[in-house]
């Protein structure tokens, strides 16, 4: 957690472990945040790679898992 209103995920999963995974409803500064692994690009119809959503809006975004931050809508 931060006192601001930046999001900063760091997955702490080793690559090619899930091929997929989602974090929903996840309570942060008010928001609701849902996170998104997705290796292929197939699971959840957003894209390849690691998706951070607040509120429904992304706010983050990578191709690999990988440290991401991202600032609340």
């Amino acid at each position: 957690p931060r006192a601001d209103d930046v999001v900063e995920i760091h997955p702490l999963l080793p690559d090619r472990v899930w091929k997929w995974f989602c974090l929903d409803g996840v309570k942060y500064h008010g928001r609701t945040l849902t996170i998104l692994w997705d290796q292929e690009g197939t699971r959840y119809g957003r894209g390849k790679g690691l998706s951070v959503l607040a509120d429904g809006r992304e706010i983050a975004r990578a191709d690999i898992l990988e440290r991401v931050t991202g600032k609340l809508p």
